[in-house]
């Protein structure tokens, strides 16, 4: 089932029609697949619901996988941590690489794999 999903970011509104699930089309990196991504529209606000947006994959080979997040404008916002399976989850809670909460807004992620790329968007909203 599919829901349409509004966002407010500054003067903008953006307009998504996203599965319930936030499931995304497979993409494949060689050996690994990204599957999904949850919280794709996150907040982290600290409340503990939806803080954070998180990238699973399946990873057979259990080889190191890395990810980066950057604005629009293409300058590096924080490197992506891993979860509790660091060979099948990846992290990030809206916070730069000095630790402060970044402000509400469309972002770049970009999973890297054994020298292959597959890149997306997530949203911050406040």
């Amino acid at each position: 089932m599919k829901k349409l999903i509004r966002v407010v970011v500054g003067v903008w509104v953006f307009s998504l029609l996203t599965p319930a699930s936030y499931l995304l089309a497979t993409t494949t990196l060689g050996s690994l697949t990204l599957t999904k991504v949850a919280g794709r529209i996150f907040t982290p606000n600290g409340d503990g619901f939806n803080d954070k947006a998180r990238f699973e994959f399946d990873n057979p080979d259990q080889l190191p996988v890395g990810g980066t997040v950057y604005d629009l404008s293409g300058a590096r916002v924080a490197d992506l941590k891993t979860g509790t399976d660091p060979t099948s989850v990846l992290l990030w809670d809206g916070k730069d690489g000095d630790g402060q909460t970044v402000a509400g807004g469309i972002y770049i992620y970009q999973i890297l794999f054994q020298g292959k790329t597959a890149t997306g968007t997530v949203v911050v909203a406040r």
